[in-house]
Parts: structure tokens; C-alpha cells; sequence
């Protein structure tokens, strides 16, 4: 079967995976590839070479293919053909691939987890590291013990879930880029559906690397009245809430940036000129986004307030009204994020 996305057409065939779910992803990528600086790319577990060609026909990128499955690399060669480009096919296990060879950008798009191959990335991407992660539950604390194997990382279910696994992905690669003198910068990151998705910037520098760990550190939730605190990693606990209930402590996550201002800026422009409506919205509520960890969803605190949500909009006015920083977030329609403490939320959550 010939699937036509973007200014690509490929075959699709049983036995090498292509997710049409994942298109808008892509649409996305293409954005954001164009906004970056370097044209290098390995589409390290490329199975049909969707994303990597159209990187090549979309963002001038000069790509290199690879995956170790022996009909998704003749698949790959026809598609390619058949879009009009010569690149560098491999058959390579993705791991020891990357711990032989340096690349300038590397995507990672498995079936799945993406946490096996982190570490390899790391050591091997000298610039760019795009990564894909499909396995939500483990990422965002419906599986536990499977986010502590596969992430080294502790969280519970939240009602602010999307960015939690999505803090605990960066803080993953970021850990992990440390080891090698890298430090990462977050570009930009969302979270939709069954995905979340990352793109992020490295520097090598061991000074810099270390000061990557005043990013990372601990959220300690309190389930009773929804309060958050966040610690960096340098020791210290906040074991109770002032409501006198013991915080759930999770982490270690990232606590940086989910995006930077600039890139964003950029990318918004970009995707009014070559994307769709859908993603310059995404795009455009991400820049919209204060910088404040974890977002509160409206639902949530009108049931604790009982009484009906409001409009989110007179939420997020009324924050503002009284002084605060506050704007909608990209992880959730109905949620909201503040500098404001639970205590003045619900003062106005019950005014309105």
C-alpha cells in the first residue's frame, strides 16, 4: 500500500511498523526540523523512513537510515528510490550503532520505550537528540515499578500525568547526558494522545553539565489538598504539607524548561508558513505557557471547591487580577498553570 504524507510518498507493508496515528507528530517535526541549525540526521529505527525522508523533502536534511530489521531496510531502499533520494542505509542493532559512530542530530522513535537506547544517544549525538516515548503508563505513574526499571525514576498518577511523564523523560536524558559532559537544553516538548515527544540541544561542557543538576531534582505532592513543592537534588526533604498530610515524593525529574522561547518563537512563525492550523495551535499555547512546574486541572480543584468549574479563562484572569503569573498549558484543555499557591487558587476558584 503507497501512503502519501507530506511531500512523501512510501510503501507500507506487514512486518515493518508505520503508525498513521503519529502523523501529526511528524507534521510537528517538520516544523521544528526546519527551525534547527544543523542538517545531519540519523533516523536511528526508521522502519518505513517516514520521518527521515520527510525530513530530507520537507527540511533539507541529509539523512542516514537505520534498523536492524532485514525487511524494514528493503523497504527502506525502495522508498527511498521512490521519493528520489540516495542516503546511507544500515542494518544496525541502534545501540551499538551510536556507541561506534557520532552524529549531529538522532532521532528515537522505537516501538515502545525508548529508554534502552538513551544512554547510547547521549554518548554519540553531538548536537540535536529528538526522542519519541510511547510508553505513557511507565512515564507517568500508572506503572510504577516499570518507570523505576526502565527510567530510574519514581512517580504516582497525578491529575497533571502528561507533564509529570514528560519531566521524568527529560530528566532521564538529562541524567544520562551527563555522564558524557553534555548538558541539555529542552527546545521544545509536548505531550498528546499515547506519545510525548522531546527535542533538546546539547553543549559539552563539564562545568555546564554540572549545573544541569540545579535543574533536576524532586516533586513532593500532597494528595489531600493538592499542594506541590519541588526540590532541587541537593539533599533536602520536605516530608509534610502544611495541611498536615505527608507528601508523596517523586523524581528524580526535570524541573527546567519544557521549551525554549526563541526556538518557539521561531517554530510558530514557521508553522504558520509550511504547517496546518492544528499544529501552529500547539505551537503557539506552548510559547503562551509561564514557566512553572505542574499545572492544576480546573475539574479537580471545582470538585475539591465543591462547587461547578467555571470558565477557565476567569481562572486564569482572576489570577492574573491578583498579581499572579498564570496561562493555559499544553498538556491539557481544561488545566491551568499559576505561580499562585493552592490557597489563593481556591480563594478565587470560590469568588467565581
Amino acid at each position: 500500500m503507497l501512503v502519501r504524507e507530506g511531500k512523501a510518498e512510501v510503501f507500507v507493508e506487514n512486518g515493518v511498523f508505520y503508525n498513521p496515528r503519529m502523523k501529526f507528530c511528524r507534521d510537528a517535526d517538520m516544523v521544528v526540523f526546519s527551525c534547527m541549525d544543523s542538517h545531519e540526521y540519523l533516523d536511528a529505527l526508521a522502519a518505513t523512513g517516514i520521518r527521515g525522508i520527510r525530513a530530507c523533502l520537507e527540511a533539507d536534511f541529509r539523512a542516514i537510515f537505520n534498523d536492524r530489521n532485514p525487511n524494514a531496510v528493503r523497504l527502506l531502499r525502495k522508498n527511498l528510490e521512490h521519493n528520489g533520494l540516495e542516503c546511507e542505509v544500515l542494518r544496525r542493532d541502534a545501540a551499538a550503532l551510536m556507541r561506534e559512530r557520532g552524529f549531529e542530530h538522532i532521532d528515537l522513535d522505537p516501538f515502545g520505550s525508548p529508554a534502552e537506547f538513551i544512554d547510547s544517544a547521549c554518548s554519540s549525538v553531538k548536537r540535536y537528540l529528538s526522542v519519541t516515548a510511547t510508553d505513557t503508563a511507565a512515564l507517568c505513574g500508572s506503572a510504577t515499578v516499570s518507570g523505576l526499571r526502565k527510567y530510574s525514576s519514581y512517580a504516582e498518577k497525578t491529575e497533571f500525568y502528561p507533564e509529570l511523564g514528560l519531566r521524568v523523560l527529560a530528566g532521564k536524558i538529562a541524567r544520562e547526558a551527563t555522564k558524557y559532559d553534555k548538558a541539555m537544553e529542552v527546545l521544545i516538548s509536548w505531550a498528546r494522545e499515547h506519545y510525548y515527544r522531546i527535542h533538546v540541544f546539547f553543549r559539552r561542557s563539564p562545568r555546564r553539565a554540572g549545573k544541569v543538576y540545579e535543574k533536576l531534582g524532586y516533586l513532593f505532592y500532597c494528595t489531600k489538598c493538592l499542594r506541590r513543592e519541588w526540590r532541587p537534588m541537593d539533599g533536602s526533604v520536605v516530608e509534610k504539607c502544611v495541611c498536615g498530610n505527608k507528601y508523596t515524593m517523586m523524581g528524580p525529574l526535570w524541573l527546567g524548561e519544557l521549551h525554549n522561547e526563541e526556538f518557539v518563537s521561531k517554530a510558530v512563525e514557521k508553522a504558520v508558513e509550511i504547517s496546518s492550523d492544528e499544529v501552529r495551535n500547539l505551537f503557539t499555547r506552548i510559547a503562551e505557557e509561564i514557566d512553572v512546574p505542574f499545572y492544576y486541572e480546573l475539574h479537580i480543584l471545582a470538585k475539591l471547591a465543591g462547587k461547578s468549574p467555571p470558565p477557565l479563562q476567569n481562572v486564569i484572569e482572576g489570577l492574573k487580577d491578583r498579581g499572579f503569573k498564570a496561562s493555559r498549558t499544553r498538556c491539557s484543555g481544561t488545566g491551568f498553570k499559576t505561580d499562585a499557591d493552592i490557597e489563593d487558587i481556591m480563594s478565587i476558584l470560590e469568588k467565581l
